[in-house]
């Protein structure tokens, strides 16, 4: 799911109002369904080099990324990405971004999402990148 997707929708949702998407919850998602491996090729398909899904505990993933992306991954590896909506396409009329041309695509800003991604910061091994922001919602 690409986040040009996420503000495309919101804003359509916002300019529509609520009397349209009040008390809605919407799935938004990317145009086709994909496992851990193919999020893996993606990727080193935008870095230009290959990348290897490797799965790892959920203790392992906590301990070297902290809490919050820990609960984001066990969401992730326990099938997010192997789904599909038609809640962004009945919202704005097109398919979403794949996932692979959000990596390689620049959006708006002129980033592409490989890196947003990297800006983001938010995989690197040995840091809480989410401490902050979840300490925020106790």
């Amino acid at each position: 799911m690409a986040t040009r997707d996420i503000a495309e929708a919101a804003a359509v949702i916002l300019a529509e109002g609520p009397e349209r998407h009040a008390n809605k919850f919407y799935d938004i998602t990317g145009p086709e369904p994909q496992n851990m491996d193919e999020i893996a090729a993606d990727l080193g398909a935008a870095m230009g080099k290959p990348i290897e899904y490797r799965a790892q505990s959920m203790e392992d993933f906590e301990n070297d990324f902290g809490s919050t992306r820990a609960e984001f991954f066990e969401y992730l590896t326990n099938g997010f990405y192997c789904r599909c909506s038609p809640d962004f396409y009945n919202i704005t009329g097109h398919k979403p971004t794949s996932y692979a041309d959000y990596l390689a695509t620049p959006g708006v800003s002129g980033e592409t999402g490989l890196e947003e991604l990297w800006q983001g910061n938010l995989w690197k091994k040995g840091e809480d990148a989410m401490k902050d922001a979840a300490q925020l919602k106790q």
